[in-house]
């Protein structure tokens, strides 16, 4: 962990991670309105997807590109 806080696209990335935490912490004020997208994906299931894609995404890019360890 110290690693990647000492080094810049580090904390852009653990940056991003905390804010996609942060906004599923205030995404669920609207699951209590029953709302279906696309006919059957409820609001709770597309944050969790989204949130998911957004760490997999931001890994994606750190770990290929940014990863100071590389050889």
């Amino acid at each position: 962990m110290r690693e990647i806080y000492k080094h810049k696209p580090g904390r852009i990335f653990l940056i991003v991670l905390l804010l996609s935490v942060i906004g599923m912490l205030w995404v669920p004020r609207y699951f209590f309105e029953p709302r279906i997208y696309f006919g059957w994906l409820t609001t709770p299931f597309l944050a969790g997807i989204i949130f998911c894609l957004i760490w997999l995404v931001a890994y994606l890019i750190y770990f290929f590109r940014y990863w100071p360890y590389r050889d």
